[in-house]
């Protein structure tokens, strides 16, 4: 049975109430079980949390938060079990910090950080045959990480469009595959491949 919870937290003061009061908002949600859809989606408030943890397989996990501009905005997702999605978005967004971690096999992620300063996103998936994407654009002070156990792990980051942007990548086993692309000024990109047959590839266009 599909469960599919959905949080909206808005910090829109009304209309003619004065001066606008953006509030920070809290969002966690916990599923145990087979096939559950869980988002969360924040916007215009001072600071945003989002948290959704789930038990079991075949999860979709979606964090979506913009227009945070006030505060650090966070998302964690937590995903044990295998054929897992998870999602995070943060745009137009002060302090984005995003963390996914993945604990299974067949387990994608994507994690998209827009018009930010100081965006950081941190994956860690522990298995097989997992992918996890992360692309960071129009932002200054990128950081993003990836860390994968296991064999046949595909780890892709792309970074456009900013100032001092970096990216770290560690995989531990064999058949895996990391790619960083990055346009900008002051890039700098490590990876660091333990096991056989894996492959690395670097493409860094400055301005």
């Amino acid at each position: 049975m599909k469960t599919q919870l959905c949080a909206l937290a808005s910090g829109l003061a009304l209309a003619f109430a004065g001066t606008a009061a953006f509030a920070g908002s809290t969002g966690n949600t916990y599923q145990n079980g087979f096939n559950n859809d869980a988002a969360i989606t924040q916007a215009y408030n001072a600071s945003a949390s989002a948290s959704i943890n789930q038990m079991g397989d075949s999860h979709v996990a979606k964090a979506t938060q913009n227009n945070n501009w006030f505060g650090p905005a966070t998302i964690d997702i937590t995903q044990r079990g295998y054929n897992q999605y998870a999602n995070a978005t943060q745009t137009h967004t002060a302090g984005s910090n995003s963390k996914i971690v993945q604990k299974g096999q067949q387990n994608v992620t994507n994690t998209t950080q827009e018009y930010a300063v100081g965006a950081k996103s941190d994956v860690y998936q522990d298995g097989y045959n997992n992918t996890a994407n992360v692309k960071q654009s129009w932002t200054n002070d990128a950081d993003a990480k990836i860390v994968q156990i296991d064999y046949r792990n595909v780890a892709n980051v792309t970074q456009k469009n900013g100032s001092h942007q970096m990216a770290n990548l560690y995989q531990e086993g064999s058949l895996n595959t990391a790619t960083v692309m990055q346009t900008g000024s002051n890039l700098g990109a490590t990876a660091v491949q333990i096991g056989s047959f894996n492959t690395a590839t670097f493409t860094q266009t400055g301005w």
